[in-house]
């Protein structure tokens, strides 16, 4: 972004956002959690031999119009955190979490993504195009990874199907909560480490749309672009 971007922007919302910076680092690592809870529900994922099939627990999931829950995460080197969650259909996702110590709201929305800092006023505008791409890649090819069913496990008091893949950049293990065809526990290990995602406190229902909008009064901005 340019540096007179760049100024302004600090300027405005008391907030300096860089490429590579663990703001950013922490929204990444939480749209793969979100895409692959997505995925999910959109039954992309291929397996056989389980019992029950793997494709009949994934259908489960494709009734579910709208769901809450508690995303925790644990990544090597970063504090563990916690990320309250909404998503309504297949196009409206609200997150809520903590970093560095204020509260950032993120909402999708269709094809918009915003950045809501409710302690500025302020929220960041960026279509969802312009997420990583090297998350959406990976979230989308799951399929390609041929996932094998490994056992069946209880988990958070859910009765899950485990499946394992391997892919380029690492491997991957996933207990799906068998009545309702949704990922209760992931753990990715990669050279770096092992990341942990876990779903808990999830809960059906309805939800207002009034969730994926930005409160009256919001003073928006487009989101930086880095160059």
């Amino acid at each position: 972004m340019s540096a007179i971007y760049t100024g302004k922007f600090i300027l405005e919302t008391g907030i300096e956002i860089k490429k590579g910076d663990e703001k950013m680092r922490y929204l990444s690592i939480i749209l793969v959690g979100l895409l692959i809870l997505g995925t999910m529900v959109m039954g992309t994922y291929v397996g056989e031999g389980s019992t029950p099939p793997l494709s009949d627990i994934l259908d489960r999931a494709k009734g579910i119009t709208s769901v809450k829950y508690d995303m925790v995460m644990e990544v090597p080197g970063v504090p563990t955190t916690t990320t309250k969650v909404w998503m309504k259909g297949d196009d409206k996702i609200r997150m809520e979490m903590a970093v560095g110590g204020m509260t950032v709201i993120t909402i999708l929305n269709g094809d918009t993504m915003y950045m809501y800092y409710p302690k500025r006023n302020m929220a960041m505008k960026m279509d969802t195009s312009e997420a990583p791409e090297s998350a959406a890649e990976e979230v989308g090819s799951i399929g390609k990874y041929k996932p094998k069913v490994i056992g069946t496990e209880t988990m958070d008091g859910k009765i899950c199907t485990v499946v394992e893949y391997v892919t380029p950049e690492g491997r991957t293990k996933m207990w799906i909560w068998q009545k309702h065809g949704l990922p209760v526990r992931v753990e990715t290990t990669t050279e770096g480490g092992t990341t942990i995602i876990e779903y808990k406190n999830i809960q059906f229902g309805k939800i207002p749309d009034s969730m994926f909008k930005l409160p009256a009064g919001v003073k928006i901005m487009d989101m930086p672009e880095w160059g």
